[in-house]
């Protein structure tokens, strides 16, 4: 296979110490700072992509899912990044951040489609001249008529009027209106919180054009999303992904844990001997276990204690930054536990459980373990399931069908120091 079109995009400039501290969260301001790994979903988008190029357009869909703090979101953030900066005059690429309720209205899609192709044309007529920046004249123009065309109301299988005129419009058709002009473009649509995609008739024919025939239009989607999402997606009519296209984002390894920590104490311009910086980025790598959300978090803390110290890392302070990060982990756990439909001695009995039986439980024996609380509760085994999965308290297998794990051993951990337990034990 050729190489991929584009290259991995350079991580984005960090914010300024102060600024990134008070951070809440990894996804408030838009591409990670540090991203490191994931060279190989990386490379699942990569091979999409560079297929896309070729002329092979339809069946490339990309699904990329994971518990919660998994990367996904930025991981879709260095993918559009790379699509940005691929993009030129004379070859046009457009990346597309799409709402998942979106997908019920094909002309909300192609709205957001040709909107987004727009603003490319504009970006990249500003870098052109002569010919090539009349045709992306050309292009802008003829975006702005077909947002004109397609009224800002729902499109149903059903027949609607549009443009003035009475007659059945499919998705397959508000796709095709639109192909003359997206034809001139490849485009990747990126669905992010992809578990949230509505399961209805209009989904289903939004699915297929976006998979299996967009009616022409050089596009490949990529989905992001919870550990559930390719089956909320399967039900919304999609399967048959080609080899390789469903990816799992488990842990980073170490060296990539590692690589984020030191590019951070890099990028603050921190101090110190290398022989206590290395053992510093080693042990907040550890304690990280790769997953991503903590490798930010454990970072976080100890680029406190650093500043506290002048901006100089020494061994004397080690102690104190590793406190202050579990500290940290601690409060992400208790947060994913308050997030889930149960007691906590429930998620408590199943972390035991799930020790006991090589980390993974059957869907069967999850089901057993909690059938009494769940029929006090009025609720059904698959909504426990889908709450437990978006709590980011359980996870698929990876080898396993119908079988689940806790997604983070030191989360497993601090499920089974819980000090609660069963009532029917107290």
């Amino acid at each position: 296979m050729n190489e991929m079109p584009f290259p991995k995009p350079p991580s984005a400039d960090p914010l300024p110490l102060e600024i990134w501290l008070k951070r809440t969260d990894r996804s408030e301001a838009g591409r990670e700072p540090f991203f490191r790994g994931r060279e190989a979903e990386y490379g699942v988008y990569r091979s999409a992509v560079t297929s896309l190029s070729e002329g092979v357009i339809g069946g490339g869909t990309m699904i990329f899912q994971g518990a919660p703090g998994a990367g996904k979101s930025a991981l879709m953030a260095e993918c559009m990044e790379a699509v940005r900066r691929h993009s030129t005059p004379e070859a046009p690429w457009v990346a597309v951040a799409m709402e998942p309720d979106a997908l019920r209205h094909a002309d909300r899609v192609i709205r957001k489609v040709v909107d987004t192709a727009n603003a490319e044309s504009a970006r990249l007529r500003e870098r052109a001249s002569g010919t090539i920046s009349r045709a992306l004249g050309g292009l802008l123009e003829r975006g702005r008529q077909i947002l004109q065309e397609i009224p800002d109301r729902d499109i149903s299988v059903g027949g609607v009027s549009w443009s003035g005129r009475e007659r059945e419009v499919s998705a397959s058709g508000v796709f095709s209106h639109a192909a003359p002009l997206l034809g001139r473009f490849h485009i990747v649509v990126c669905v992010d919180e992809a578990q949230n995609t509505p399961v209805s008739v209009n989904t289903k024919g939004v699915m297929d054009c976006l998979h299996r025939d967009p009616q022409g239009i050089p596009l490949v989607a990529a989905f992001f999303g919870l550990s559930d999402t390719q089956d909320v997606l399967r039900q919304c009519g999609l399967s048959r992904f080609a080899s390789g296209r469903v990816v799992t984002l488990d842990p980073l390894p170490h060296d990539d844990s590692a690589s984020a920590i030191r590019s951070v104490f890099d990028a603050y311009g921190f101090t110190g001997a290398p022989e206590d910086r290395e053992v510093w980025v080693n042990r907040l790598a550890e304690l990280s276990q790769g997953w991503p959300q903590h490798i930010n978090r454990v970072a976080v803390a100890a680029c406190g204690i650093i500043r506290a110290s002048g901006g100089r890392i020494d061994s004397g302070h080690l102690d104190e930054a590793m406190v202050a990060a579990e500290k940290y982990k601690r409060e992400y756990y208790a947060g994913r536990l308050a997030a889930g439909s149960s007691r906590a001695w429930v998620y408590r009995g199943l972390a035991l459980a799930a020790e006991e039986r090589g980390g993974e439980m059957s869907y069967d024996r999850i089901e057993l373990l909690t059938e009494e609380v769940r029929g006090k509760a009025g609720q059904s085994m698959d909504d426990f399931l889908t709450n437990a999965l978006h709590a980011g308290l359980l996870a698929p297998s990876r080898d396993i069908p119908d079988h689940y794990r806790i997604p983070i051993p030191s989360f497993g951990d601090y499920l089974r120091a819980l000090p609660v337990d069963s009532p029917s034990r107290t």
